[in-house]
């Protein structure tokens, strides 16, 4: 009796020890956006409810959208390939001054400008127009390649996190700013 005893705990043990490490996967639960065109091409943006990035799938290929430092400006905004954690873009200058641009790894440039109205903005960029707001809402436009596409999901990400706040769930942790 001493000796099963010691012996069915262990079992129960192992059993539950067992089945606790067969579902370890755990993931953030995200916000989802389809895109999607009259060729039927998709693209997925999936949103952190922090709204501190988006990931983006298109065509095979990953991306994450975010500023640098959690600072909405367009100097901190960054785009990275997930595969490769290698940066694809980053934006540089201002809307104020007429020098707001996203440079690219290949040395491209995409400049852009504001355009304000009544009821919302529109972003234009070398090809014509790249994101609108009408009426307070998102409407769609047509973009030509893979960087005006990134240049707009940046764009898409920054309204998202303008217009919405993070659910109560979600705790903002913000660094203490050091005086040097």
């Amino acid at each position: 009796m001493k000796s099963i005893l010691p012996l069915v705990f262990f079992l129960f043990a192992v059993v539950f020890n067992t089945n606790a490490q067969i579902n370890a996967v755990w993931s953030i639960p995200k916000q989802e956006l389809i895109f999607g065109d009259k060729q039927a091409e998709m693209a997925k943006m999936w949103i952190d409810p922090g709204f501190r990035f988006a990931d983006i799938e298109f065509q095979d290929k990953s991306f994450r959208v975010f500023f640098h430092r959690n600072k909405p400006i367009l100097k901190k905004a960054r785009i990275v390939d997930n595969e490769t954690q290698m940066e694809v873009a980053r934006g540089r200058g201002d809307f104020f001054w007429g020098s707001a641009r996203f440079i690219f790894e290949t040395g491209e440039n995409i400049k852009v400008l504001r355009k304000r109205n009544p009821n919302g903005y529109e972003i234009i960029g070398p090809y014509g127009t790249l994101f609108k707001v009408e009426n307070h809402g998102i409407s769609p436009v047509k973009i030509f390649n893979e960087k005006d596409f990134l240049a707009q999901a940046f764009f898409i990400f920054d309204r998202i996190k303008d217009t919405q706040t993070p659910p109560a769930e979600v705790i903002m942790q913000m660094n203490p700013i050091p005086a040097y």
